[in-house]
C-alpha cells in the first residue's frame, strides 16, 4: 500500500461537460422524489445529541433478485440510511449511462420509496469521466472503496485519491447540493498493512480529505470496536465511528465471508461459532441471535452511564435478511427507537 496520488487537475472541458449532463439529464435518480432530508443532517441530529435516548441503524442492501422492498417497509424501526455495494463489472459496463446499472435503478427504487441511500464506489479501474458522471447522476451520499483489485494503470490507486477527487469536484461545481462521504475502517486490521501505525497513517489521510463518517468492517466482538476506537481517536480521528454488524444465515456463509474479508476470529470467537457448524437452519439462527444481541449489549451498554464517544448508530450487512435483522430489533428493543 503505497502513499495515495494526489487526482490530477481535472480540466475544463471535463467539468463543463458533467454539469452539462447533469443539467440537461430529466431521468436522474433524485427526479419525482419528495424532498430527502440530507444524510449529513440525519448524522449530525444524531451525533450531536449523544445524551438522547435510543439508538438508531442502517441496512446495506443487495441489488439482487430475492430484495423484497416489502420486507424492507415492515422492519421497525426503520433504517436511517440503505446503503448499496459497488458491483464494479455491473456499474462500470454503464459507464455510458449509470443509471441503467441494477444498483443505481435499485437506488432509484429506494429513494421513490422515500429512504436515503448511500451508494458504494470502488476506485478499480474507474476514471474521472466516470466519477463526473456519477455525480451527474444526482447521487448525493458515497462510501468509498479501494476494491480488493488494483490495477497499475488505474487512475485511483487508493481511496484517500478519490475521496480527494470528489471533494475537489464539489468546490469546483455545484453537481451535488450536499456531498456526504464516508469510508470504511478494519477493526481486525486490513490484511496489506504492515503495521498499525501505517494502517492509521492511511486512514488519516483518507479521513483528512474531507470524509464524515468511518464504518467498520464486519465484527464480531465488541473489544476489537472498542480497540480500533481508541487507536483512532488517539490518532487525532474525530468524526463517527459506526460498528458493522452481519447476521451469518449459516455456518457456511460465515466461512464465505470470513474468507472475502480476510479477516481472522479470536479463537474463543471461533471456538463457538464452529460449535455450531451442524446446527440445524433454526438452531444456528438462534445461536447467531444470542451471540450479535450479547455483541451489541456489549457496545451499547456504556451509552447508559456515559455520552461520551456514545455509539448512536448501528450497520447492519443484511445480505437482504429483513426478517432475520428484525428479529435482532427486537431482541434489543431496549436499545433501538421505535
Amino acid at each position: 500500500m503505497s502513499t495515495a496520488n494526489t487526482a490530477a487537475t481535472t480540466n475544463t472541458t471535463t467539468t463543463t461537460a458533467a454539469e452539462s449532463t447533469m443539467m440537461a439529464t430529466t431521468n436522474s435518480i433524485t427526479e419525482n422524489v419528495v424532498h430527502e432530508e440530507g444524510l449529513h443532517t440525519k448524522l449530525d441530529r444524531i451525533f450531536s445529541t449523544p445524551s438522547a435516548p435510543g439508538v438508531a441503524y442502517s441496512l446495506e442492501i443487495a441489488a439482487k433478485d430475492d430484495f423484497d422492498v416489502g420486507l424492507l417497509e415492515r422492519l421497525v424501526p426503520q433504517p436511517v440510511f440503505c446503503s448499496l455495494p459497488w458491483i464494479s463489472d455491473d456499474n462500470l459496463r454503464y459507464s455510458d449511462d449509470f443509471l441503467r446499472a441494477p444498483t443505481m435503478q435499485l437506488s432509484a427504487q429506494l429513494r421513490s420509496a422515500h429512504y436515503t441511500v448511500v451508494n458504494h464506489v470502488s476506485c478499480y479501474n474507474i476514471t474521472e469521466h466516470q466519477v463526473d458522471g456519477l455525480l451527474a447522476s444526482g447521487v448525493q451520499n458515497l462510501f468509498v472503496v479501494r476494491g480488493d483489485t488494483v490495477q497499475e494503470e488505474q487512475k485511483f490507486q487508493h481511496s484517500a485519491s478519490l475521496v480527494h477527487y470528489l471533494r475537489k469536484r464539489q468546490q469546483e461545481s455545484t453537481l451535488p447540493p450536499r456531498l456526504t462521504i464516508g469510508v470504511g475502517g478494519y477493526p481486525y486490521g486490513h490484511h496489506q498493512s504492515s503495521s498499525q501505525a501505517q494502517e492509521l497513517a492511511y486512514l488519516r489521510e483518507k479521513i483528512d480529505h474531507g470524509v464524515d463518517f468511518l464504518l467498520t468492517q464486519t465484527l464480531y466482538d465488541a473489544g476489537s470496536f472498542f480497540r480500533c476506537r481508541d487507536r483512532c481517536r488517539q490518532a487525532g480521528i474525530t468524526i463517527p465511528i459506526i460498528p458493522g454488524i452481519y447476521l451469518p444465515h449459516s455456518y457456511r456463509h460465515l466461512q464465505v465471508m470470513l474468507r472475502l474479508t480476510r479477516i481472522t476470529l479470536t479463537p474463543e470467537v471461533d471456538a463457538a461459532f464452529a460449535a455450531h457448524a451442524d446446527d440445524p437452519p433454526e438452531q444456528f439462527e438462534a445461536f447467531v441471535l444470542d451471540h450479535f444481541a450479547g455483541v451489541l449489549r456489549e457496545l451499547l451498554e456504556p451509552n447508559r452511564t456515559s455520552s461520551a464517544d456514545a455509539i448512536k448508530l448501528v450497520h447492519f450487512f443484511s445480505f437482504n435478511k429483513f426478517p432475520l435483522i428484525q428479529k435482532m430489533l427486537q431482541k434489543l428493543d431496549d436499545f433501538f427507537l421505535q
